[in-house]
Order: structure tokens, then C-alpha cells, then sequence
């Protein structure tokens, strides 16, 4: 996939919209070293370290409006595919792997090492305009008051971002590929599971509206999260700031 390398930039997801308004459909990368105004989800500030990764995937999506959370949830999997791919045996074996946080954050011992934003723009023609955008603490985390970071250097796993990057666009079309064949999701949903937190860890789900506690359930057959309340009741979570133990997101 071809790559766009840039030294400094405001966002990469931003460059990249602009680059898929002007008519490129992608693949596309947007790699760059530092962003002044990096983004992440909920309208959160993205801190942009130096060697760290900062990249985006421009693409054209054939799907349905409810099939978004998907594309999240493979975003996510690629990612953490791409990380355990550039980790060496012993750093595997010596340390604690990243772990998926519902709906794409990556967490090592309960403090988040990578994000991904997916935003997508409706076409006339039916399909969307994608960006899927990557950030990964690499070398070095940033020191944000009530947010645990870590990077993946202080976990043993030393990359660089374009050889990251490398990984990521890999895992990315294998994920695809996945999402395509018959019953694609439930196997992306597998691997995705396999790669998160367990079944019953206690969680906060802040939407907007309420805050919810309880316990981890699952993901349903769109990708929603499941959560089991205090109460007992299970809840289907579409939107929502997720936070565990330990997690004051």
C-alpha cells in the first residue's frame, strides 16, 4: 500500500479526509513523525511524541451504516496483531501482551499503549469514505494526570514506526480479508475476544447520558458491547467510554 511520509502535521486523519475529498479512493497511508493537533476518540486530545506511531489508512468502505462498529473492532485486532507481529519471543514471554479495551484501545498492564480512531464520510454512490487512524506509544508515553500510559519500549518491544506501520497495513488486509469470507465477522469477533480482556472483568461505561458498572459480557453479532450489570441485567452498549479497574479514562 503506498505510503505518504511526513515530517510534522496537524492530524494525520484530518490529511487524510482532505486527501480522500480531493478523489483519491485509497489505500493510503499517512505516516508522520509528530502531529500538533492529533486526535482521539470522544474529542479527546492524541499527546504526539516523537517516535511514536502516527498513521492513518485512507479507503473506500462497501458496507452498512450499522456495520461501522466492524470496521472498529478489525482496527483494533489488526493492531494488536501488527504489535504481537513485531515482538520478539522473549519480549512476549518476559512481559504482558497488549490487550484489546472495547471499542479499540490497547492496554498493557491496564495502561493504554496504542488508540485508533475510524471516522468515515457517507458517498453518494453508497459506500464510505474510511479513515482508519493509528496511534501507538512507541519509545515513549505521554504523562497525562489520571490516565496510566505506558509505551511499548518500557513493555521490551522495540519497533520503530514505519516498520510498525509495515505490520499494520499486513494485518490490516488479512483482517479484511477475514470480514469478506462467509460469516467473516463472527471471525474477526473470535479473534478479537481472543485478544481482550477476559469475561467478567468488572468495568465503567460512561455514554454520555448515564454511567453503567458491571461486568464484561462479550460482544454481540454487531459488535456491541456486552455488560453485565450490577443489577444482574445485560446491557448492548453502542457508544460509550469504557474504563477498568485501575482506568480512570
Amino acid at each position: 500500500t503506498p505510503v505518504i511520509q511526513l515530517g510534522e502535521i496537524g492530524s494525520t486523519n484530518v490529511e487524510a479526509l482532505r486527501i480522500g475529498a480531493n478523489g483519491n479512493v485509497g489505500p493510503l497511508w499517512i505516516l508522520a513523525d509528530r502531529q500538533t493537533a492529533g486526535r482521539g476518540r470522544i474529542g479527546r486530545q492524541w499527546f504526539s511524541l516523537s517516535g511514536n506511531l502516527h498513521a492513518s489508512l485512507l479507503l473506500t468502505l462497501w458496507c452498512e451504516a450499522e456495520e461501522i462498529t466492524q470496521i472498529s473492532l478489525l482496527a483494533g485486532s489488526a493492531l494488536a496483531d501488527a504489535i504481537n507481529a513485531v515482538a520478539t519471543p522473549a519480549s512476549r514471554s518476559a512481559g504482558s501482551p497488549p490487550i484489546l479495551k472495547w471499542p479499540n484501545d490497547l492496554l498493557i498492564e491496564n495502561a493504554k499503549c496504542a488508540g485508533v480512531l475510524v471516522e468515515t464520510t457517507a458517498l453518494t454512490n453508497g459506500s464510505y469514505r474510511g479513515v482508519l487512524g493509528f496511534g501507538v506509544n512507541i519509545d515513549k508515553a505521554p504523562d497525562i494526570a489520571g490516565r496510566p500510559s505506558t509505551s511499548l519500549r518500557e513493555n521490551g518491544i522495540h519497533t520503530t514506526p514505519s516498520a510498525l506501520c509495515a505490520k499494520l497495513d499486513q494485518a490490516a488486509r488479512a483482517a479484511f480479508k477475514t470480514l469478506a469470507a462467509n460469516e467473516g465477522f463472527k471471525q474477526l469477533k473470535q479473534g478479537w475476544l481472543s485478544q481482550s480482556m477476559p469475561l467478567g472483568s468488572p468495568l465503567t461505561v460512561t455514554t454520555g447520558r448515564e454511567v453503567c458498572r458491571g461486568e464484561f459480557a462479550g460482544l454481540d453479532d454487531d459488535g456491541a458491547l456486552l455488560l453485565k450489570t450490577d443489577a444482574g441485567k445485560l446491557r448492548r452498549i453502542t457508544f460509550g467510554d469504557v474504563s477498568t479497574i485501575g482506568d480512570d479514562e
